[in-house]
């Protein structure tokens, strides 16, 4: 019983919004609207910058904002390599929080951390890998590994970006239950291009 309620309550959380483009096997090509993000750069180890960066966006819609307001926690938080950082000693990553879709940019405080930042994301299609299971590297790396090669596969979309590890679930949530996600921003392949 104890489970199903941990399940609930996290499913209760907001999610961004989005639309199935297209079923590949395993893969899902999902087009997402325009949303608004918190965002912070962290330069450090994979999962240290998973932890650092959660400190900081999780202050700022805790009330760390020039108007100490509370935001609501939505799903799911986002780790990306930042492109243009390359060698292991200089790993950087972006971690990014989906702000609730009730609110318009302007109608956000602003950071008191100056290394939080609020932004628009364009609309954007992303080739979506999901599975269960806990949050190691190594695991991620696994599934980023499967995503890149289902996509080789793939000739009507082609990747644009950096692969994004997607966690929906609190860290209490039992591992074998966590819903995770890896993702790759993709764009559609015009024929003679």
């Amino acid at each position: 019983m104890a489970i199903a309620g941990l399940t609930q309550e996290a499913a209760a959380i907001e999610q961004p919004g989005f639309e199935v483009a297209e079923e590949i096997g395993d893969l899902e090509i999902r087009r997402y609207e325009q949303q608004i993000v918190a965002r912070t750069l962290v330069g450090s180890s994979f999962k240290e910058a998973g932890n650092e960066g959660f400190r900081r966006l999780a202050g700022y819609i805790f009330g760390n904002n020039d108007l100490d307001q509370k935001i609501a926690m939505t799903a799911p938080v986002r780790l990306t390599a930042a492109p243009q950082e390359r060698a292991k000693e200089d790993e950087q990553f972006w971690v990014i929080f989906s702000m609730p879709s009730e609110y318009e940019f302007d109608e956000l405080p602003q950071p008191d951390d100056t290394r939080v930042q609020v932004e628009t994301m364009p609309i954007r299609y992303m080739a979506v890998l999901p599975y269960r299971g806990n949050w190691s590297e190594k695991r991620y790396r696994k599934h980023e590994a499967k995503l890149l090669s289902l996509l080789e596969d793939v000739s009507s979309w082609r990747i644009t970006g950096e692969a994004t590890w997607a966690r929906y679930d609190p860290p209490f949530m039992p591992g074998f239950m966590r819903s995770n996600e890896v993702a790759i921003e993709v764009v559609p392949i015009v024929e003679g291009q």
